[in-house]
């Protein structure tokens, strides 16, 4: 009998897993129909020698490649050959047919997972070989990356080619320059902007979804590159992941204390292979198919609840919007920040600006200032911050009256950020036939600006307020409008949840009774809560967090029942470890103003993961 983790299971079921496939995929359609990523190097040395390049080039080529440097290799394989006999070379190589004998056994039962969207570093047409009608997508293609959230559903699939697509060369990211263009790299900053979007679109999906990693070999020092640029935009913050390898490849500690990934072993390539991922579609989805299905934003629900009303708290916020012009809401990560500025924000009409910096390290003036302006026709033109104050103000002369800005902070370059609070300072400053209001919605990040912030700027000294969690009689309405009893399991939930809307989302987000035992069972197994102490636990190592100063020391003191330090005199600040764990929603503030655990499947999931060696810093 096959033996599949709960978590993936329910990763599958929800239509939240990422299936990310590697080449190994490819290669088991047919014998030496695509090459390895060594042959195809080794091939491409092969044609430098048939192009009459310099021996000494081709040894270099050749000398990188036994070191395990293929993306260098690549790219002095570019640029000795050029643009057009490389590409030449990869489509002869990559670009072919279907062949009639292909075995598609394995590609078939991967889409039997129903995934929303499957993302591959692959540049072929395997995947959509076994799958009619799933839609392929490239990095440069903004508009289709932006309607992937939307749209794409287990009916509409879509097949991401993170590195580019054969039939579009341009697309490809094969060498170590594309790598830099793709992932990030401080020595070439011009060239971010053909891959932004993609690149915080990656960062989200891997903080927020569990990916599923198959056809690698992580023996292969290209594959670990790979995953290392990967999951390093992410900086270590990303819920657990698996990876499927044939038994006995790899050991399980050379993937989950780096990586964070899960090791789940199959018999055999091939046939075993196909058995195992039809046997997890069937563990996930019992032989039935849903009749209704969700995009892939959400979780199936029986209804899709909206922002929970807080009528005085969204009166009390316009009242200092207007009165002072400026506003910073915290709140602990997923804890009802952004959707009680959704709520503010509709009391303006369509008087609102939102405005989502982009976190690319590195990247130009121009191509921040652009990112900010968004879509708007004029959009191109906005290559300052001066040019985009003016974007502002003509966009806000245009509707008329008040104006809010919505700014939600997301990290990103220091130095841009600093010129963008100096200049919407001014904004609200400067006289003007339009007023200028500015609400500052997060968490942990927004907290580190306002302590950290020293000039004139937007974000200095502004008045601010933290988001409390949810009532009872909150979660009641919560529970009404997504179609379940409120006024019978709303104490309950409140119970499970601590009142935090994440937690109470992901309860939603599940099958299963709503009495608080059964919610605190599912959401201590959860992979975002477990994904969230975790990360705590290794930030705190990759910053230099130890003994009392770290997340490990609080926590331990709170499931021995010893007191810590009190979050209000804390002001907020991110250098406390008890301010850290506030926000990653882990901590609150009880009636008596002390510092304790938010609810018991919290505690549940904190033990367990300060018993497990290969979690601890």
């Amino acid at each position: 009998m096959m033996n599949f983790p709960r978590e993936l299971v329910e990763a599958v079921r929800k239509y939240q897993v990422v299936p990310f496939v590697g080449a190994g995929i490819s290669m088991g359609v047919k014998r030496g129909v695509f090459p390895s990523w060594i042959q195809l190097l080794e091939g491409l040395a092969e044609r430098m020698n048939d192009e009459g390049i310099p021996a000494s080039a081709i040894a270099e080529v050749r000398q990188r490649i036994a070191q395990g440097d293929f993306l260098t290799a690549a790219e002095l394989a570019f640029q000795e050959l050029g643009a057009y006999r490389f590409n030449r070379f990869l489509r002869e190589r990559i670009r072919v047919r279907q062949p009639p004998d292909a075995d598609l056994s394995v590609v078939r039962a991967l889409w039997e997972l129903r995934p929303p969207v499957v993302i591959t570093p692959n540049y072929d047409d395997v995947l959509l070989w076994g799958r009619e009608g799933a839609e392929p997508v490239s990095n440069d293609q903004d508009d289709e990356l932006n309607l992937m959230d939307v749209e794409a559903s287990a009916d509409t699939p879509r097949v991401w080619y993170l590195h580019g697509t054969i039939h579009r060369l341009a697309t490809l990211v094969l060498a170590g320059a594309d790598y830099k263009r793709l992932y990030g790299d401080s020595a070439q900053p011009s060239s971010y902007s053909q891959y932004t979007n993609a690149l915080n679109r990656l960062r989200q999906w891997i903080h927020a979804r569990p990916f599923l990693y198959m056809g690698f070999s992580f023996s292969d020092p290209y594959v670990l590159k790979q995953l290392e640029h990967v999951i390093g935009i992410t900086k270590g913050r990303h819920v657990p992941s698996f990876a499927l390898m044939k038994k006995g490849q790899i050991d399980r500690g050379a993937l989950w204390p780096k990586y964070n990934i899960q090791l789940v072993e199959y018999e055999d390539h091939g046939a075993p292979l196909a058995e195992f991922l039809r046997g997890l579609a069937q563990a996930a989805f019992g032989g039935n198919r849903p009749v209704a299905l969700t995009s892939f934003s959400a979780s199936p629900a029986p209804q899709d609840p909206g922002p929970v009303p807080r009528p005085a708290l969204e009166q009390e916020y316009t009242r200092i919007l207007r009165s002072q012009h400026r506003l910073v809401l915290l709140a602990p990560e997923d804890g009802g920040a952004r959707s009680l500025a959704r709520r503010v924000a509709a009391q303006y009409g369509g008087r609102v600006t939102w405005l989502a910096p982009p976190n690319v390290p590195d990247c130009t003036e121009a191509e921040y200032c652009r990112a900010l302006a968004g879509d708007d026709p004029d959009a191109a033109s906005v290559t300052s911050f001066d040019a985009l104050v003016e974007h502002l103000r003509k966009k806000a002369s245009r509707l008329g009256r008040d104006h809010l800005i919505v700014l939600r902070y997301e990290w990103g370059p220091f130095d841009h950020l600093t010129a963008l609070g100096r200049h919407l300072r001014r904004m609200m400053d400067e006289p003007s036939a339009v007023q200028f209001h500015f609400l500052i919605a997060g968490g942990e990040r927004s907290a580190w600006l306002l302590h950290n912030m020293k000039s004139f700027s937007v974000f200095k000294d502004a008045p601010r307020r933290e988001v409390p969690d949810l009532t009872v009689e909150e979660v009641r309405q919560f529970l009404d409008s997504a179609g379940f009893d409120g006024a019978r399991s709303a104490p309950s939930v409140h119970e499970a949840t601590g009142g935090h809307l994440g937690l109470l989302k992901e309860v939603l987000s599940s099958d299963g009774s709503l009495e608080t035992g059964a919610v605190t069972a599912r959401l201590a197994r959860s992979p975002s809560l477990r994904g969230n102490i975790q990360e705590c636990l290794r930030r705190d190592e990759r910053n230099g967090y130890v003994g009392e100063r770290s997340c490990q020391a609080v926590l331990s003191k709170l499931l021995a029942g010893e007191r810590v330090e009190e979050l209000e005199p804390l002001d907020n600040q991110v250098e406390y470890p008890e301010v850290r764990l506030y926000f990653a929603g882990l901590v609150r503030r009880d009636s008596t103003g002390r510092t304790v655990l938010r609810c018991k499947a919290v505690e549940l999931a904190a033990r367990e993961a300060l018993a497990r060696k290969d979690v601890r810093p």
